[in-house]
């Protein structure tokens, strides 16, 4: 089966990210799959309420992706509090990442977690300390 999706972006407005957000990025421990899911949904977001409406089906024909690679970088951004499901195709975006704006001001908002170093494999600790002491160093 193949798709002919093709999305449009809700604004042509740039997208700013502060160094902040940066910064806490680059700490948050996310496989290449769930960064490119991540970037997607940034690049999809609606600048009103920060959602940003993709099917499954969309994404991985977005991406050049499989199913099982797409459903793994939305479970990591949910796991971590980047993003989340509000409906089938529908993801919020963490305020942080959206300038505040949300779909409900009532909504829970999940705090984002940093990496756990100690759940890291040997190449990925090296490169997190080098992460932090650059970040230290620039702080």
């Amino acid at each position: 089966m193949s798709s002919s999706y093709v999305p449009s972006p809700p604004t042509e407005a740039p997208l700013t990210i502060s160094r902040d957000v940066l910064r806490l990025l680059a700490l948050v421990d996310i496989t290449t799959a769930g960064r490119r899911v991540l970037d997607q949904l940034l690049y999809l977001s609606d600048p009103e309420t920060g959602t940003a409406a993709i099917s499954q089906n969309e994404m991985c024909s977005e991406l050049g992706a499989s199913k099982p690679t797409v459903n793994r970088g939305f479970k990591e951004l949910r796991e971590c509090g980047l993003a989340w499901s509000l409906e089938d195709g529908l993801y919020q975006l963490h305020p942080l990442l959206t300038g505040g704006a949300v779909s409900s001001p009532v909504m829970p908002v999940p705090e984002i977690r940093a990496a756990e170093p100690e759940r890291f494999t040997e190449q990925r600790r090296a490169r997190f300390a080098a992460q932090t002491a650059n970040l230290a160093a620039t702080g």
